[in-house]
């Protein structure tokens, strides 16, 4: 008997006939003997258990895609909602249906009608299969003779702890505990507390808490790190052999002031044949990090650098990502360099791709770059043997802009919010996230490169690695017509849309001052970006080749597309490296595809997490808002200075109504109507650390006088 064999024969069969079959038609279609029942049966469970094949209350079997259910990984989204990824789509689900679900398990969910919305889609949980962890964040909430445990995350439910399981925690203190039993229709889960954490007012604890609850790792194992101090942190000259020296080159690298990782630099200069020269040259991490290392594992399972609020969880150890990788000012540094030739309109004429070795010339930031091209005297004599090039490098980066533009290349300029921390990681304030053009022109440069590089792999025919972007489909589309329309605008078709329909009314909304609300809308539809083997294209960008190629420090994804490109420099590669790519790229896309989703959601909540504490002390003050959106009970207002907030209508002394169909809130009492877009002052009432939420109302004498009754 061949297990897997007869699973595939099996599936395959119920897929073909779209019927269910009963226990005796199964072993009949696989040729089971009826005298081993218990062992037949111990292997169809099993099955069940994996979620390959489904059991309903009949008696009868059939995949869970024929019967309306899909397999994928659950993930949460802000605490609120969750999506369920399959390997081609995420299916919705409410906060109502995740069933005890956390983040990262593997889960069954049954699609269904939503609730709300007629003729849409979504789904629920409908069977847990793997648990991503088995510990769980809360607050402690003591008794005589024992403790429950209120999650501080999407778990559904508190947690029984019995007495000898309490440890030396005490009431109100933030706790990380073990679930033992997960619970079920008459019991509680229970656990045990196998550590305390702190106080939950302190952000960081919270951000402590945050690492352990979503698995983050700040350290790496003892024989990751013995290989790292291993690699020399020189470089030889067998290194050097065969590669192109680019030293005499003034490549400059530029970044934020804080970054230590620099892994990608540039240069340009203008031809004689008034064509361009760019070269983006990329840290070599490949030469560094060989497949099947240890180094190499650790990185595939971390898949990023994650960049939370206070500090960075590196994909490598210190002394590769700020080391002998970082390019580092003066010092010899092995690189994969993307060398192009751009005409004066924008078109790539050459794009060669090479192993180099550099030296860079200066560590840039954005501010000093910034301040050239506003003509600060000061830094432009500091820097007066590369501002002719910086210069160059602005009017390349506006033409390469340009190019996109025309194309149809969604550019996104929502404000972000930037937290400023003192020396004791506390919050000093909160500003916007400045974007410049040296921001810009980076961030040209680096997808230029990477589409070159995409585009090149892409006509080798070589399996690879490509950073893909789908078009909305038409649920998607109807829902933000639903809400677009109150602004006058509209999609009018998902058949055969493109980006530039996007643009213009990202463009339109900037003259008539609704940017904010339409970005955010637009943004909730597309869908979310992510690693694939296929190539589709990258619908927010307009591009048909494209990956990523610039960041191997951080990105596991660079590292692999720097090894497959590594392997074309000299010829076609083996067909034995070829079975290999196609057998495993598939499983490290949707592993990193993953580990990124889990990054942004921690990266965002660490941000939270500060933000929410420094508000503590704003209760009572006044601020100005603007309303972002509904839920049938809440209006979601972003301040001035970009706080994220709530007002949950309930506990307003007048009685409010949510308009679905017209997207508005109505107070019933007064008839004063809320509005997407609308600007109004509203009044801190509550920062909650365990919610992660911020409380406001409407700063108005009726609205205020009404409370203080």
């Amino acid at each position: 008997m061949n297990i897997e064999k007869d699973l595939l024969k099996l599936k395959q069969c119920l897929n073909e006939r779209k019927k269910s079959l009963t226990l005796d038609e199964i072993y009949s279609l696989l040729n089971w003997s009826p005298k081993f029942k218990k062992e037949n049966r111990e292997i169809i469970e099993s099955w069940i258990e994996a979620g390959e094949i489904v059991k309903n209350n009949k008696g009868r079997y059939n995949t869970p895609e024929n019967v309306g259910i899909v397999k994928g990984v659950f993930s949460v989204v802000k605490n609120k909602f969750a999506f369920v990824d399959t390997e081609t789509e995420g299916i919705f689900i409410p906060r109502r249906d995740f069933n005890g679900a956390l983040n990262g398990d593997t889960v069954l969910a049954r699609i269904t009608e939503s609730k709300f919305e007629k003729g849409k889609k979504e789904g629920e949980v409908y069977k847990i299969l793997k648990r991503e962890r088995d510990t769980v964040v809360g607050i402690l909430s003591k008794r005589k003779d024992f403790g429950f445990v209120v999650p501080t995350h999407s778990f559904g439910q508190d947690i029984y702890i019995p007495k000898k399981f309490l440890k030396m925690a005490g009431d109100g203190d933030l706790v990380l505990v073990k679930i033992d039993f997960w619970g079920d229709k008459t019991r509680k889960p229970e656990g045990k507390i196998i550590e305390k954490l702190g106080n939950p007012l302190d952000s960081d604890v919270m951000i402590e808490a945050l690492i352990k609850r979503t698995g983050l790792n700040p350290e790496f194992p003892e024989e990751v790190l013995k290989e790292a101090r291993s690699i020399s942190q020189t470089i030889s000259s067998e290194e050097l052999q065969g590669r192109r020296d680019l030293r005499n080159l003034p490549i400059i690298t530029i970044d934020g002031a804080d970054a230590k990782d620099l892994d990608d630099a540039v240069y340009a200069e203008k031809l004689q044949n008034g064509n361009y020269r760019l070269i983006v040259s990329i840290a070599d991490v490949s030469h560094y990090i060989k497949e099947g290392t240890a180094l190499d594992k650790e990185a595939l399972k971390r898949g990023n650098s994650v960049y939370l609020v206070d500090r960075v969880l590196p994909m490598l150890p210190k002394e590769i990502s700020n080391g002998i990788c970082s390019l580092n000012p003066n010092e010899d540094k092995l690189t994969f360099t993307c060398d192009m030739e751009i005409t004066p309109e924008g078109r790539v004429v050459s794009a060669d791709t090479y192993k180099s070795v550099i030296k860079t010339a200066f560590r840039m930031t954005y501010d000093n770059v910034n301040k050239i091209f506003e003509g600060d005297e000061e830094i432009t004599k500091e820097y007066e043997s590369i501002k002719d090039m910086c210069f160059t490098m602005l009017e390349l980066s506006k033409i390469i802009r340009d190019v996109k533009y025309k194309r149809g290349s969604i550019d996104f300029e929502l404000p972000e919010i930037q937290v400023v921390l003192d020396e004791n990681k506390k919050v000093e304030y909160l500003r916007r996230r400045d974007r410049g053009e040296a921001e810009k022109v980076i961030e040209d440069f680096m997808i230029e490169a990477n589409e070159a590089v995409a585009e090149k792999l892409f006509w080798l025919e070589i399996p690879s690695i490509y950073r893909t972007h789908e078009k909305p489909d038409s649920e998607r589309i109807e829902a933000l017509n639903d809400v677009l329309g109150k602004f006058g605008y509209r999609i009018h078709s998902a058949e055969g849309i493109h980006p530039k329909k996007f643009q213009a009314i990202i463009e339109d909304s900037k003259e008539k001052g609704l940017s904010l609300i339409v970005h955010k809308m637009i943004l909730m539809a597309l869908k979310q970006a992510r690693y694939t083997p296929e190539n589709v294209g990258h619908f927010g960008l307009a591009s048909s080749y494209y990956t990523h190629f610039t960041s191997p420090i951080r990105r596991y994804s660079d590292l692999m597309i720097h090894r497959i490109l590594g392997s074309v420099l000299h010829g076609y590669p083996k067909e034995k490296y070829i079975k290999k790519l196609e057998e495993t790229l598939g499983g490290i896309c949707l592993a990193i595809s993953k580990t990124e989703r889990d990054a942004m959601k921690a990266e965002e909540e660490s941000v939270k997490i500060k933000v929410v504490e420094f508000m503590l002390d704003k209760v009572g003050e006044v601020f100005k808002g603007t309303i972002t959106g509904f839920s049938n009970r809440k209006v979601f207002i972003e301040t001035d200075e970009l706080v994220e907030c709530m007002w949950d209508v309930t506990n307003s002394p007048h009685y409010y109504e949510f308009d679905e169909i017209n997207y508005i809130m109505t107070d019933k009492d007064n008839g004063a109507v809320y509005s997407l877009g609308d600007r109004l002052d509203v009044i801190v009432v509550r920062s909650d650390m365990a919610e992660l939420e911020i409380e406001v109302a409407p700063y108005t004498e009726e609205f205020m006088t009404g409370l203080r009754r």
